[in-house]
């Protein structure tokens, strides 16, 4: 399942595939479990997550979020709690993370 809110692109329930939703936001609600690579702007995930994960701006990782692949973003945050298993790699800004 999914919706859109402003700006924002909102996924909660199964999904398999690859998102990329250009220069919006992605949000992972605390119910869903997508088995895809994510490409957005902004990436705040709440559920779980099994691909590749790219942010050309930031990610937040929240206590009840996970992820099982790499993460390349220009910000990335992880609340306590959270759980990730792959590597991490941050840009500076005006140096985009290639997906």
């Amino acid at each position: 399942a999914g919706g859109h809110r402003e700006d924002r692109e909102y996924f909660d329930g199964k999904f398999e595939g690859t998102i990329e939703v250009g220069d919006h936001g992605l949000i992972v609600g605390a119910d869903a479990t997508i088995k895809a690579d994510l490409v957005a702007k902004t990436i705040t995930i709440d559920g779980a997550v099994i691909g590749n994960v790219t942010a050309r701006e930031r990610l937040e990782l929240r206590p009840t979020g996970s992820v099982e692949g790499d993460i390349r973003a220009h910000r990335f945050v992880m609340a306590d709690g959270a759980v990730l298993r792959g590597k991490v790699e941050t840009g500076r800004k005006g140096t985009p993370p290639t997906p």
